[in-house]
């Protein structure tokens, strides 16, 4: 290898970088409930739910339902990130039964999301000794 000459490497994705690639989607580009995305929004990134948002980071681009989409090569991606986003929110309030519940509960806001979605990356890379 030349020393003009870029090696590529290539990325893990874990829950923890899904997670906090979600949240800061979510900063950028707003929160909504009741839909993945914004309806009436005209753009590529709209809006998003917590659930609209891990599709967004998994599956580059809106999709009718990210759950849904297992034939795709980056489901694994979104199902890993959203079960132990799941799981994280049970064990913090067991009344967040799942982040679709945790995400349409009336009076959550976008602060929220955006900082439990930090939190749980955060739990995840510290139990899994911060790996990528």
């Amino acid at each position: 290898m030349h020393a003009t000459q870029n090696q590529v490497t290539e990325q893990v994705t874990t829950p923890a970088r899904t997670l906090r690639d979600a949240a800061l989607y979510l900063s950028r580009h707003g929160w909504t409930q009741g839909a993945y995305y914004d309806q009436t929004a005209t753009c590529f990134t709209p809006a998003a739910c917590t659930v609209g948002a891990i599709g967004m980071v998994c599956y580059g681009g809106p999709v009718d339902a990210p759950a849904q989409m297992f034939d795709a090569p980056e489901f694994a991606d979104f199902e890993a990130a959203l079960t132990y986003l799941d799981r994280y929110l049970c064990e913090v309030n067991p009344y967040d039964t799942d982040t679709y519940s945790f995400n349409d509960t009336p009076g959550r806001t976008r602060a929220q999301v955006i900082a439990t979605l930090n939190a749980a990356a955060d739990e995840w890379a510290c139990t899994n000794g911060g790996a990528a």
